[in-house]
């Protein structure tokens, strides 16, 4: 039934939002998770509904917990690096490997890396607009890259492999979780 993984991406959002939300190290959360996953099993649209859906709860929610700006022109750059990472785990769609996954997981978490911490440095105003400010940005943010890429591995590894695992009880209980 098609209830079955919509019912399935509602967890997630609420998974999403609380994991942000509790304490965890910096950067490791299961966003890049959910983008890819959702691009992968639920098709882009989907995939990105669920993804900018939980951003924009896990948001709102984070500003009142921590006293800060929701959304600012940081958060373009936050919601489109989730977005390509949505549809690069569409690729993933018709062609499922645990090769092609990690390479997208990585791919991933590498990319919103650059991508954000551009965007940090272009909006921010904590670097000064040159070559030289984009590269102390990078530096500064080289800690959080080894958060991402470790936290990405572990929850990206934990979705897909618990989804093969779902998949192969569904029939047991008439879930209809195909997938890609």
């Amino acid at each position: 039934m098609k209830n079955d993984r919509y019912f399935v991406a509602a967890a997630w959002v609420v998974l999403g939002v609380v994991a942000r939300l509790i304490p965890h190290p910096a950067n490791v959360t299961p966003m890049t998770a959910i983008s890819t996953f959702g691009g992968a099993q639920l098709g882009k649209f989907a995939g990105l509904l669920l993804t900018l859906a939980t951003l924009a709860i896990s948001d709102v929610l984070l500003s009142f917990v921590y006293g800060h700006q929701a959304f600012g022109l940081w958060s373009l750059f936050t919601y489109s690096g989730f977005a390509a990472i949505v549809l690069a785990g569409s690729l993933l769609r018709h062609n499922l490997t645990a090769l092609r996954t990690l390479g997208v997981i990585l791919g991933s978490s590498l990319g919103f890396w650059l991508w954000t911490n551009f965007g940090t440095w272009l909006t921010g105003g904590l670097y000064p607009l040159t070559g030289e400010g984009l590269l102390a940005c990078y530096g500064a943010a080289l800690p959080f890259l080894r958060n991402s890429l470790l936290g990405d591995l572990a929850w990206g590894t934990a979705f897909f492999l618990s989804f093969q695992g779902v998949r192969q009880l569904a029939p047991r209980y008439g879930w209809n979780v195909q997938g890609a």
